[in-house]
Formats: structure tokens, C-alpha cells, sequence
């Protein structure tokens, strides 16, 4: 890759010696090749020659001193000036300044342009030189106009940049003039303070503060820095300079070595030589323009020109601004954002507006680049209109879209938890008051159904000591013996059905249930009907063909136990409950009715269901009475009886868009195997009963607002922290 044509601060650098080693045997080979940069260095050598004579002879005749120690000594920066000139030929504030450009040097027998690196000027202490009012006690620097010395203001007692000429130049005295009537103009904190100018014993200068610190290039190069600390670094400088366009002056030549970093933080811009004034009235000093261009000299270095300044347009703070987004360019991504080895094609480049992509693995934002290119516009109309405009869109907090959409999903999920938490809590509450809930129920249910059992085994121990019942055990059907016919049985039958019909069991009813909504039959040892309570005029039916009574004929005695439908195919056909049974299902209790230890008959009762479940119902608990077939009864949907674990266990079930806890409860017969179950269920309130699977979506919720608070945050401590 072919190098860059030198600019000037490479060109300062090689002449000091503060090159290294690789970087200046590239710019000794690109010498080598390229005619206009070894005129440049030609002419740069002849001036800097002749002013190190002038500055040899002014040693001699004033012994000069410089200081006991090296001029930077061991603090962390060398004191600098309020001068481009301040600045060690490096622009490193850790390198000793040398004497001007006077140290190119040739090597004894070398060839003509091979560079040597030049010696450090020391001598010994000597009286300090005294220029009117001040005391000059070393140099820091030099530059192109003059050379800047720490001086100390013996009147005011203090220390200050002295900014000499090297040589007696009427354009040179009038430039320097200039410049400290431009600095005096702008007063801010951001610009270096200018204190007087004046002439001396025939030597011009300007006495500016002085800034203990080191040259914003140097800064920025000198270690790795955040993009925050580059883009603060650079609004500092920038506000400088948007106060020198309020005080109508345009510096023309902004770049990071005319500004200065000091220890104190602050930020200064200087170096106004190349300043012009729009025209102003009243008392204010007035500035004479300078033309772009002198003798085809180019003002202002070229890397940092903006278009107008290479085809001699009108310059104008525009012009600065496209100077300070080239610096700031080059700051935040190490490289210059237009290409050219040559002048004339790093004009085109600029002219053109043809910026640089940006180089691979870059961590500056697509959003502050397009600030910093807009102020890189190629026409002045297109960029910003004035320095605050850019300051203020630079000053954005470029993490804080991203941090503030941290905080509110943190926010967000803080919400969202608190309300999962709220939720779990009133859960846990509202589950234990239906686990006691469910608990007590089931207790409740083992006390109602033994309590029915023991109530039918005292009806039945009644019942069967009355007249009617003792016929239907003692009666057998005569005609199987040969000893009567079956018209004969039959007749009996009717009489002993007749009889049991006429019996009142209104009593018998109450005391086998106090709802008054049981109902009591009797079979004979046959099984056949012989009363029933339902329907007194129905009888001869077949109740063989439900397995309960069967069970009882067969047994001969023994107490017998089952939940069953009251429309039972064989209790229709046998019209139990008559021609049209009721819906529902009952509670069934059988007792074999022996005589002399042989079958006689059977009794029954049947408790209907739903009294079953107001015996149990002891608060606002829905109820399911559930046979084993599954017919249920109740204030239960099937989807929650069908949820019901046969195991016991309490489940959670989502029901008509709300959850509802629930639990069976089985119903034994009285050998112990099970007839039927109790469904208990109660919803379980919350706070988030919102929608079905609120819970879930709130917990999704969270996580996700969580993960988006974390992403977020991360994004803008890398934003804040990025370091480039």
C-alpha cells in the first residue's frame, strides 16, 4: 500500500527525531518516490537551518539557560502553551521538547537528505534573560511562527506562555498581533486566555496562560480511551470554538494538535494564526482577513480541509465544522475519513464528500457517525448550521435510549413480579383455606354417610316387627310344593300387597331421613316387589336384576349398601319409582329380611342424592355426588369432575376461564369397597385470574422483561464503556 504524502506534523516529527523506528524508515521510503515531499522537506530543512543559526547566536550572546532538568522533568505531561507551538514536535507531552526545527542535523560524510536524530540542547544555568516585564526560564516548544517559552510575569507573579517570533518578519508581527487580538476577543473557559501582546526590545509577543497538560492528540493517542471520553473531550473543544463564532471569528485550521488537554481536565483551544473576522462594529478590534491561499500555499493542514478551503470558496463556521468532524473522525476511528496519497486526490476525495467505510470490528454507533459525516458534508448547506447544533446532537446521550429501556423493563418485570409474587401469596392463603375447606368436607361426608347407615339399620330393626312385614317373610309361594295353585299364591300375594299398602310409612319416611325425601320398598324372597312408597299401586316387579338386592335374596340376611340412578333400566322395568322415575341418583340401603334362617324378604330405602349433598354441604364448596357408572348430581361442570384424581389428591383445574382447586372423596360401602365418590371444588381467587393462563403469561412476561432489561443494560455499558 502506497503511503500518504507527509503533512506537516509528520514532517515536524522527522525533523525532531520523535519518528520511530518503522514509521520513519517508511517515511524515508516514501521519500524515495515521491518529488513534491522532498521539496517540501527541502524547504522545511533551509528555513528550520537558518533559524537554528539565529537561535545558536542568541545562545551565545545571552547564555541562555534552559532548566537544571530535562524540560518535561518526571511529571505526567509537560507544561504546554497557550500555542500550537506548545507542543513537543510529537505532540507527545512526555518527550522533551527540542529547539525548534534548528536540530535537523548531517552526519559527517553523509549523503545529501539523510537525517540524523538531532541532540537535546543543554547548558549550563546561566542568568535568565529578561524581555520587559518578563522572566523567560525555558522553552517548551516551537512551531512554523514562533517559539514559546515559560516565562515568569515578575510584576503579577506568575507563569505564563511566552509566545515569540523567531525572526523579525513584518507579515509575521502582523499574523502574531493577530492572533492575540482573536484569542482576546473570545473569552471562555474553553479558549486559552490571552493576557497582552506587545513589542520589546524589538521582538513582538503574545503572554497567554499557561496550560499544564499535553495536546489533544497527544491525549487521545497517548492511551485508549472510552468513545464517551472522546466525543466529551471534543464537545469541550467544540465549545470553544462555537464561542469564537459568537465573537465572529473562524479558525480555519481546527485540528486536535491546537488544542489543549491540561491536568486540570479542562480543555482549551488555541492557536488562532490562521483566524479571520467577519466585519464588526463599535469598539471591538477588528481583524484582517487572510486570504486561503498565499503565493499557492496552502493555510491549515490539508488532511483537516474542508472542500471550500481547497477550491478557495467562501469560508465561513462551516468551514471549522468540517474541520472538527474530520478531527473527531479520525479520533474515534484511528484513520483519516478521506482517502488521497496526493493533494490533488485527497481534494477530489473531500471535495466529492467520498468518506471511508468504516473499518471492520468498529464500536462507534451508526447514529454518532452520521453526526460526525453530516458535519463532513461536502456542501456547507448540508451540514449542521451552526457548532451548537452539532454540540447538542454530539451531547446526546447515545446509552441513554438503551438504559432507559433497561429501567423500564426492569421496571416492567419488577411489576410483573410483584405481581406474580402478590398472586403466589393469596394463593398459598386461599390454598390452605380450601385444603382445611376440603378436609372438613370430608370429614363431614364419612359422618353423613355412616350416620345414614346407622339410621337405616334402626328404621329396619322397626320395620320389620310390624304385622305387614311379618307376612311377607312368612309367605311361600304354596304352589311349588303341590299344596295350593298359583291362583291361590297369587290371591295371597295381593292380600300381603294390599296390606303393606295400607300401612301408614309416612313415619317410617321421617324417621329414616328428616328431608322427608327417602322412599322405602319391600320384596319378597323372590325379589319380587310387593310396596313401594313411589308408586303404592306398581308391584310384582323384578328387582333381581340390580346386583345390591340380588346380593340381599341371595344372603339371606346382612345390611347391603350403593349409589344408584333412579332410572336404572331394572327399576324401570320393575316400576320402583313408577312409569316415570325421577332424575338423579339416591342413596340405596337393603336389608335381608330372614325367617327360621331362611331368606323371608327384603327392605329398602332409598335417600335421594341431593339431601345426601345438604347433609354434607357445610360452606360455599360445590358438590358432585358420583356413581360409579359416573352419573353425578350436583353444582359441578363435568370437566371438573372428570378432573377430579381418583387417588385424592387436590388438582388444579382451569374451568370456564377460571382455576378451580379440587378433590374426590370416596364413598365405601359398608364391606368397605367403594359405591361412589363426593367432587369437592372451589375456585381458587387471585390476583391474576385476568384471563385462563394469566399466570403463565405473566411469568413468560417477566422473564422476557427481564431478559430485555439485562440485554438492554449490557448495551449500554458497552455503549458507555467502549474504548476505541
Amino acid at each position: 500500500m502506497r503511503m500518504e504524502c507527509l503533512d506537516a506534523n509528520v514532517v515536524q516529527d522527522l525533523m525532531s527525531g520523535a519518528l520511530e523506528s518503522a514509521m520513519r524508515s517508511a517515511v524515508l521510503g516514501h521519500l524515495d518516490t515521491c518529488e513534491e515531499c522532498r521539496q517540501l522537506l527541502s524547504v522545511t530543512a533551509r528555513d528550520a537551518a537558518r533559524v537554528g543559526r539565529q537561535q545558536r547566536l542568541a545562545l551565545d550572546e545571552t547564555a541562555l539557560p534552559t532548566s537544571n532538568s530535562s524540560p518535561a522533568g518526571d511529571s505526567e505531561a509537560a507544561p504546554l502553551a497557550g500555542g500550537s507551538e506548545a507542543a513537543s514536535p510529537s505532540g507527545d507531552s512526555e518527550a522533551a521538547p527540542f529547539v525548534g526545527a534548528s536540530a535537523i542535523t548531517m552526519r559527517s560524510g553523509a549523503a545529501p537528505g539523510d537525517l540524523v536524530t538531532p541532540a537535546r540542547i543543554r547548558t549550563q544555568p546561566s542568568p535568565r534573560r529578561k524581555l520587559g516585564q518578563y522572566s523567560l526560564i525555558e522553552r517548551l516548544g516551537a512551531g512554523a511562527m514562533g517559539i514559546v517559552w515559560r516565562a515568569e510575569d515578575t510584576k503579577l507573579r506568575r507563569n505564563v506562555a511566552l509566545k515569540l517570533l523567531k525572526r523579525p518578519d513584518d507579515a509575521l508581527v502582523e499574523r502574531l498581533q493577530r492572533e492575540a487580538q482573536a484569542m482576546a476577543r473570545v473569552g471562555h473557559p474553553n479558549v486559552v486566555t490571552v493576557y497582552e501582546s506587545g513589542l520589546v526590545d524589538g521582538e513582538t509577543y503574545i503572554a497567554m496562560e499557561l496550560v499544564e497538560g499535553k495536546s489533544l492528540r497527544a491525549w487521545q493517542t497517548g492511551a485508549r480511551h472510552t468513545i464517551p471520553e472522546i466525543v466529551e473531550a471534543y464537545i469541550a473543544a467544540g465549545r470553544g470554538l462555537a464561542a469564537a463564532h459568537d465573537a465572529g471569528i473562524f479558525l480555519r485550521v481546527f485540528k486536535p494538535d491546537n488544542v489543549l488537554f491540561g491536568k486540570d481536565g479542562l480543555v482549551r483551544v488555541t492557536d488562532f494564526g490562521l483566524a479571520a473576522a467577519k466585519p464588526t462594529t463599535g469598539d471591538i478590534p477588528q481583524i484582517s482577513d487572510v486570504n486561503l491561499t498565499t503565493q499557492g500555499s496552502v493555510l491549515g493542514t490539508p488532511a483537516y480541509m474542508a472542500p471550500e478551503q481547497f477550491t478557495g470558496g467562501n469560508v465561513d463556521s462551516r468551514t471549522d465544522q468540517f474541520n472538527f468532524c474530520v478531527a473527531l473522525y479520525e479520533a474515534l476511528y484511528g484513520e483519516r475519513p478521506f482517502a488521497g496519497n496526493t493533494f490533488e486526490e485527497l481534494g477530489d476525495h473531500v471535495c466529492e464528500g467520498r468518506v471511508k467505510p468504516p473499518p471492520a470490528g468498529t464500536r462507534v454507533s451508526g447514529g454518532l457517525r452520521a453526526i460526525v459525516v453530516r458535519g463532513m458534508s461536502a456542501k456547507p448547506g448540508d451540514r449542521f448550521p451552526a457548532m451548537d447544533h452539532l454540540l447538542k446532537q454530539l451531547g446526546r446521550d447515545r446509552a441513554r435510549p438503551w438504559r432507559r429501556t433497561s429501567i423500564v423493563s426492569a421496571a416492567l418485570a419488577a411489576v410483573l413480579g410483584l405481581g406474580l409474587l402478590s398472586d403466589s401469596i393469596v394463593r398459598d392463603r386461599v390454598s390452605a383455606e380450601i385444603s382445611q375447606s376440603f378436609k372438613a368436607t370430608g370429614t363431614q361426608i364419612e359422618r353423613a354417610t355412616t350416620l345414614q347407615t346407622r339410621r337405616f339399620q334402626g328404621l329396619s330393626n322397626l320395620v320389620v316387627l310390624f304385622k305387614a312385614l311379618l307376612d311377607v317373610t312368612s309367605h311361600r309361594d304354596q304352589a311349588d310344593f303341590g299344596l295350593a295353585t298359583p291362583e291361590q299364591d297369587a290371591e295371597e300375594l295381593s292380600h300381603i300387597h294390599e296390606t303393606l299398602t295400607s300401612q301408614d310409612w309416612s313415619l317410617v319416611r321421617e324417621l329414616g331421613d328428616n328431608a322427608h325425601h327417602s322412599e322405602v320398598a319391600v320384596g319378597d324372597y323372590k325379589g319380587r316387589l310387593l310396596y313401594t312408597s313411589a308408586a303404592p299401586n306398581e308391584w310384582q316387579g323384578n328387582l333381581l336384576g340390580m346386583p345390591t338386592i340380588k346380593n340381599a335374596v341371595e344372603a339371606g340376611k346382612g345390611y347391603f349398601d350403593s349409589i344408584v340412578r333412579y332410572d336404572e333400566p331394572t327399576f324401570v322395568s320393575a316400576k320402583l319409582f313408577g312409569a316415570t322415575p325421577p332424575p338423579g341418583i339416591a342413596l340405596m340401603f337393603v336389608r335381608s329380611l330372614d325367617h327360621g334362617g331362611e331368606v323371608g324378604g327384603v327392605f329398602m330405602q332409598f335417600v335421594d342424592g341431593a339431601d345426601v349433598l345438604a347433609g354434607i354441604r357445610l360452606d360455599d364448596t360445590k358438590l358432585g355426588l358420583v356413581a360409579l357408572d359416573g352419573t353425578a348430581i350436583g353444582d359441578l361442570p363435568n370437566a371438573l369432575i372428570d378432573a377430579a384424581p381418583k387417588g385424592g389428591e387436590i388438582a388444579e383445574v382451569m374451568s370456564g376461564g377460571r382455576m378451580y382447586r379440587v378433590q374426590a372423596r370416596t364413598i365405601p360401602d359398608l364391606a368397605g369397597q367403594p359405591i361412589g365418590r363426593v367432587v369437592m371444588a372451589r375456585p381458587l381467587e387471585s390476583v391474576l385470574q385476568l384471563f385462563p393462563g394469566a399466570r403463565t403469561v405473566f411469568a413468560i412476561a417477566t422473564l422476557a422483561a427481564l431478559l430485555v432489561a439485562f440485554a438492554t443494560a449490557l448495551r449500554a455499558r458497552r455503549i458507555t464503556n467502549a474504548r476505541i
